[in-house]
C-alpha cells in the first residue's frame, strides 16, 4: 500500500508515494478451522455449526426498514444541503491550456481537486497540493459558473490552501462544525469530484483520530473508510448535522484507488489556518523549542513509567523558551496548558496554535518527581538549512568497535558537528553498523551521533569505550542519539 495525495492530475491521480503501511498476516488456511467439518486428529474433534437466524416479527422487520430508510434520508438531506458548497477546482499550466484529450476520451488538464466554500464572499478552503504550482487556478461552482481565483495563499505545513473568487454571487457556504466533537464511530460523508465525476458522494465512519501519515509537517488527521479517491483531495468531510469537520488530504492506496483507509485535515486545525491566512497573509505559529518522541513499552521500562502516557523530550534548543522555562532532556511532558498528552502531532498541534507571548504551564516527570514549568511560547524561527545528502567525512577519525553490539563508532570534527547542529565535545559518530546486528535492529544507522548511554553523557570516544567497559551488556542499553533528522532515545535489547 501507500499514501497518496487524492487529486487527478490529468486523467490519472498523481500519487506521491509518502511511506508504507504495515500489514497484518491474517494466517495460514490449515490453521484456520474449517466450518462444519469434522477432521480426524489426535485431539477430540469440533464442528461448528452457524446458529439458527432469529425468526423476526412483522413489526421487527418494519422498525429494522424504517431505521436504515431515515439514515438514508439523513444522507439524502446532507448531500442536497452540502452539494452546492463544494466545487471543482482546476490547476491550470500553459501545457494543459492545450485542447486535446486523454486515452479516455476526457479533455487533457492540469491538476483537479476539489473545495469547499467557507464564506459568501468568495472564499474557498482546499488543500495546498491542489494549488501548488505555477498554474492558473480555476475553480467551477455547482450550478456550472467558472472562475478565475484572484487571491491564493497556502500552508504546505499542514496541506491547506485558500483562495478567492471575485464577483461571485448567491454563494452557498458550508457550515463549519467542531472536528473534537467528533469521534472513531460516527458516521461522515465525504464529498468531492473523484476521477473529474462532479458532485460525488460516499458515506463511512471515523475510523480513527490523531494520525500522523508523513505528507506533511504539521499533522493530525481523521482516517475515514468512507471512499476518498483521486480529485477529492480539498473537498469536505461532514457529520451528520451537515457540518464541515475535515478536509480530504489523502488516501491509502495500492491501486490508484480508494482502499477504504482515506484521511482528512481536521477542521478545527484547517478552519485556524484560514484565519491565519485571511489576517495575516501567512501562518503564525508558537515555538516551544523541544524534540519528543512517544514512549514504548522498551522506553517505558527504562524510565519506570506507564508506556503511551506522555512524551519523553529528546532534545532542548538552547536559549528557547523551554529551556527558559528549565526543561531538559530526559524529562518526561505529561500536560501542556492542563490538556494531557501523549502522541506527537497531537502535542505539535497545541504548542502551534498557542498564543505568543503568554504563559503556559507544562508539567514534567522527572526522575519520579512531578512539577509544574511556566513556559512561554515565541514565534516559530525559520527553519535552517536542511543538510540532508551531505557526505560526513570520517576517513581521519579514530575508532573502536563494539562487535558484541554490531556496531563502530569513532570521533568527529567541528565540521560534522555543525552539520549536525550539536556541541563537537559531545558524543561519538557511528561509522558503520553490522547488518542483522542488535544496535541495525534497533534502528540506528551510519551517520547517528551518540551523546549518551544509559543516561551517562558521552564526553569522547575513550569515555565512551570506559563506559562501555562498565555495562553490563547483557542488559539492554538506552542511547540518545541525534541525526539530521533530530534527537531519539533508542533501546538496544540484551
Amino acid at each position: 500500500m501507500r499514501i497518496a495525495r487524492s487529486t487527478r492530475m490529468g486523467c490519472i491521480a498523481c500519487m506521491v508515494t509518502a511511506f508504507l503501511l504495515s500489514t497484518v498476516a491474517i494466517g495460514h488456511a490449515s490453521t484456520v478451522p474449517e466450518i462444519g467439518i469434522t477432521k480426524n486428529t489426535l485431539t477430540p474433534s469440533v464442528t461448528f455449526t452457524a446458529p439458527p437466524l432469529k425468526n423476526l416479527t412483522d413489526s421487527e422487520v418494519k422498525n429494522a426498514i424504517q431505521s436504515a430508510k431515515n439514515l438514508s434520508q439523513a444522507f439524502r438531506h446532507i448531500s442536497n444541503q452540502l452539494l452546492p458548497s463544494v466545487v471543482a477546482i482546476e490547476n491550470r499550466t500553459e501545457n494543459s491550456r492545450t485542447t486535446g484529450q486523454t486515452p479516455n476520451g476526457m479533455p487533457s488538464r492540469g491538476g483537479v481537486g476539489s473545495g469547499v466554500i467557507i464564506d459568501p464572499s468568495g472564499w474557498i478552503m482546499t488543500n495546498n497540493h491542489v494549488v501548488a504550482g505555477a498554474g492558473s487556478i480555476v475553480v467551477r461552482l455547482h450550478d456550472g459558473r467558472e472562475f478565475m481565483a484572484e487571491q491564493v495563499m497556502t500552508d504546505p505545513k499542514t496541506d491547506i490552501a485558500i483562495v478567492r473568487i471575485p464577483n461571485a454571487k448567491n454563494l452557498t457556504a458550508a457550515k463549519i462544525g467542531n472536528s473534537n466533537g467528533s469521534y472513531v464511530g460516527d458516521w461522515v460523508l465525504a464529498l468531492g469530484q473523484p476521477f473529474g465525476l462532479e458532485s460525488t458522494v460516499t458515506a463511512g465512519i471515523i475510523s480513527a483520530k490523531g494520525r500522523g501519515i508523513g505528507l506533511s509537517d504539521s499533522e493530525n488527521h481523521i482516517q475515514t473508510d468512507a471512499a476518498i479517491n483521486p480529485g477529492n483531495s480539498g473537498g469536505p468531510m461532514v457529520n451528520l448535522d451537515g457540518e464541515v469537520i475535515g478536509i480530504n488530504t489523502a488516501i491509502s492506496s495500492s491501486s490508484g484507488g480508494s482502499d477504504g483507509v482515506g484521511f482528512a485535515v481536521p477542521i478545527n486545525l484547517a478552519n485556524w489556518v484560514a484565519n491565519q491566512l485571511i489576517d495575516h497573509g501567512s501562518v503564525q505559529r508558537a515555538f516551544l523549542g523541544v524534540g519528543i518522541q512517544p514512549i514504548t513499552q522498551k522506553l517505558a521500562d527504562h524510565f519506570n513509567v506507564p508506556p503511551k502516557q506522555g512524551l519523553l523530550i529528546t532534545h532542548v534548543l538552547p536559549e528557547s523558551p523551554a529551556a527558559n522555562a528549565g526543561v531538559r532532556t530526559g524529562d518526561i511532558l505529561l500536560k501542556f496548558a492542563e490538556a494531557r498528552v501523549s502522541a506527537p502531532n497531537e502535542f505539535q498541534t497545541f504548542v502551534e496554535r498557542a498564543k505568543i507571548g503568554q504563559t503556559y504551564q507544562l508539567t514534567i516527570n522527572r526522575n519520579g518527581k512531578l512539577q509544574n514549568l511556566n513556559c512561554v511560547p515565541q514565534s516559530q524561527p525559520n527553519r535552517p538549512d536542511e543538510s540532508s545528502g551531505k557526505q560526513i567525512n570520517t576517513s581521519h577519525s579514530n575508532r573502536t568497535s563494539t562487535g558484541r553490539l554490531g556496531i563502530r563508532v569513532g570521533d568527529f570534527d567541528s565540521t560534522v558537528a555543525r552539520k549536525m547542529g550539536i556541541d563537537a565535545s559531545e558524543g561519538v559518530l557511528i561509522l558503520a553498523i553490522q547488518p542483522g546486528g542488535q544496535a541495525h535492529r534497533a534502528g540506528l544507522v551510519s551517520g547517528m551521533i551518540l551523546t549518551e548511554v544509559n543516561h551517562n553523557k558521552i564526553e569522547s570516544l575513550s569515555h565512551f569505550n570506559q563506559l562501555m567497559s562498565e555495562l553490563n551488556l547483557d542488559e539492554s542499553l538506552l542511547f540518545l542519539t541525534k541525526s539530521q533528522n533530530g534527537s531519539q532515545f533508542v533501546v538496544i535489547d540484551s
